[in-house]
């Protein structure tokens, strides 16, 4: 019998040693095979920014092309504004878009390739009406003039694509809901009477935001009291926002990583309260992302 444990234990050895080397094998194997999947699509995320900015360019181009078309024919020309006006809205459309994919953009090549062919049924009217050479040159002199318009144009466009990538930072922000203002005792128990306060606890849900960079980042909490003074921390600590300094109350870190998570962030109340309306400002990646409010008697 005594000759027989040292064997059967080397078999459970060599059992547990296989499955562990299968464990490791297969999360190696799942490893690779999520890198490959960043991989992929960090290169379809390429391929959808190239096409996008590929189609934004050939109506930009579209626009300017548009602006070089000019008739004598009023009823023509009431046509190229409505057509130019049709490139300017799918270029907004596509700027404004969201929900980038492969379909999609095939959508849109395919309706930039109808404006495509209306523009050069449109130039071959314009060519048909302008006969003769003299004609074509006096088109290139309005060409000439319009070279400057076109550029303030695209210069506004330019500025407008400004304005959209802004708007996009801000969805990217957190955004804080349900957002409540307690005030409470030593216990950690709501109370409604300013004396009673010994700490202000602020709570609230930063909702899940897919575009939104994860990891660790502050949440900062500003308390006003009913005369719009500011609770301070200890270190009288500033944060900046929009290049204005600002004392804070608290401050807290998270780990954010897209889903929607609860946050509560406690201030030490001073002595002496007064009664009345008390306001909580609240501040994540040096931007105002919410407030809420409470009031003691």
């Amino acid at each position: 019998m005594t000759t027989n444990n040292p064997s059967k234990q080397a078999l459970i050895q060599n059992i547990l040693i296989g499955v562990l080397i299968i464990l490791v094998g297969v999360m190696g194997i799942l490893y690779f095979v999520e890198k490959k999947k960043n991989i992929q699509q960090v290169e379809v995320n390429e391929d959808l920014n190239y096409a996008k900015d590929s189609i934004e360019n050939r109506l930009v181009d579209m626009i300017s092309e548009y602006e070089t078309l000019k008739t004598n024919n009023n009823e023509i020309n009431e046509q190229l504004l409505g057509e130019k006006e049709r490139v300017k809205e799918l270029l907004q459309r596509i700027r404004n878009e969201r929900n980038y994919s492969h379909s999609k953009f095939t959508e849109y090549e395919k309706e930039l390739g109808t404006l495509r062919k209306i523009m050069r049924s449109y130039i071959v009217q314009i060519d048909s009406l302008n006969q003769s050479n003299i004609a074509l040159r006096s088109e290139n002199r309005t060409v000439k003039k319009q070279i400057q318009k076109v550029e303030t144009e695209k210069e506004e466009i330019t500025k407008r694509f400004d304005e959209a990538a802004e708007k996009v930072d801000i969805a990217s922000s957190l955004r804080p809901i349900n957002i409540s203002l307690f005030g409470v005792n030593r216990n950690d128990r709501d109370v409604s009477r300013s004396r009673n306060v010994m700490k202000f606890k602020t709570c609230f849900t930063i909702d899940a935001n897919q575009i939104a960079k994860p990891g660790a980042r502050y949440i900062y909490v500003r308390v006003r009291r009913p005369d719009k003074l500011t609770i301070e921390n200890q270190q009288n600590d500033t944060i900046i926002i929009d290049e204005i300094p600002i004392i804070y109350s608290a401050r807290r870190e998270i780990d954010y990583q897209n889903q929607s998570m609860d946050v509560c962030v406690y201030v030490d109340a001073p002595e002496n309260l007064p009664k009345g309306i008390y306001q909580v400002d609240i501040y994540a990646d040096l931007r105002y992302i919410g407030t809420g409010s409470t009031t003691l008697k």
